[in-house]
């Protein structure tokens, strides 16, 4: 939410470590714009630490070759490089205050505010045309930028001139289509994607997907580091087909219909 520079020591970032770890000489990127930067020095909970933990709120002394205090904004996110995703769109549960003037109407310009950042977009509903005050429903936030945002990220909406506050919402899946957003097949991926353990929502996609998904996007959607997502495809017993980050998986039941299917075409 902050940015610095230090006589001596450089450039300086704060905020607060929202999940995960980091430690002094690690290599994270600057997200969205995927700048590298690496860890100098890191003072958590006003300290000098090793390490900056989830939970905590931390300054890190960042450098990079292409580091420049310039580039750097409040909103933006300090990751590992495998959770570098930058999205312009997010699928989404808005919810209308209660006290709302009016009903949120299809594509009304809006103004976000997620983690730290600040921008303007449209919420295209995707089950009506309108949401009443008190009222909530399955959207998609049409950003004017690319942000990082994940899974289960929180928000706030207000009016275009950030003068009143409208509603808010959670982000189900922040890689959302640009279309068939609408579709029943769709709908039906969302209500999986908002089960509340990744084991429920990947189980509920296999089933509904003959074809296999692509399981690079879940894993980062949920934000699993690659030995969790393993455990997790082993334990749901997923066939994998392909190579990295290309990887399709399949529940097990489809995989064997697929393998009846070549056999009989063979014979």
């Amino acid at each position: 939410d902050r940015s610095f520079a230090v006589a001596g020591a450089g450039l300086i970032v704060t905020g607060v470590v929202l999940s995960g770890q980091a430690r002094v000489g690690d290599s994270l990127l600057v997200s969205p714009q995927g700048t590298a930067a690496r860890i100098r020095g890191i003072h958590a909970q006003q300290r000098t630490a090793d390490i900056a933990r989830a939970g905590q709120r931390c300054a890190l002394n960042l450098t990079g070759a292409d580091l420049r205090r310039a580039d750097i904004e409040r909103g933006q996110w300090l990751v590992a490089p495998m959770a570098h995703a930058p999205t312009d769109r997010l699928d989404a549960r808005v919810s209308v205050l209660a006290d709302a003037a009016r009903p949120l109407a299809h594509f009304t310009p809006v103004q976000l505010h997620i983690g730290a950042a600040s921008l303007t977009g449209r919420i295209a509903l995707l089950e009506q045309r309108n949401v009443e005050p008190g009222a909530s429903g399955l959207a998609q936030l049409v950003l004017e930028r690319p942000i990082s945002a994940l899974r289960g990220d929180r928000f706030v909406i207000r009016d275009p001139a950030a003068q009143r506050t409208l509603g808010g919402g959670v982000v189900i899946d922040p890689f959302a289509p640009a279309r068939s957003r609408a579709r029943p097949a769709r709908l039906h991926a969302l209500a999986a994607m908002a089960l509340p353990a990744p084991e429920q929502a990947l189980a509920a996609l296999l089933d509904a997907a003959p074809a296999g998904i692509a399981l690079a996007p879940f894993d980062l959607a949920w934000n699993l580091d690659s030995s969790t997502a393993d455990t997790l495809h082993a334990r749901l017993g997923v066939q994998r087909l392909g190579t990295a980050p290309a990887v399709i998986g399949l529940s097990t039941p489809a995989w064997q219909r697929w393998r009846e299917a070549i056999v009989q075409s063979l014979t």
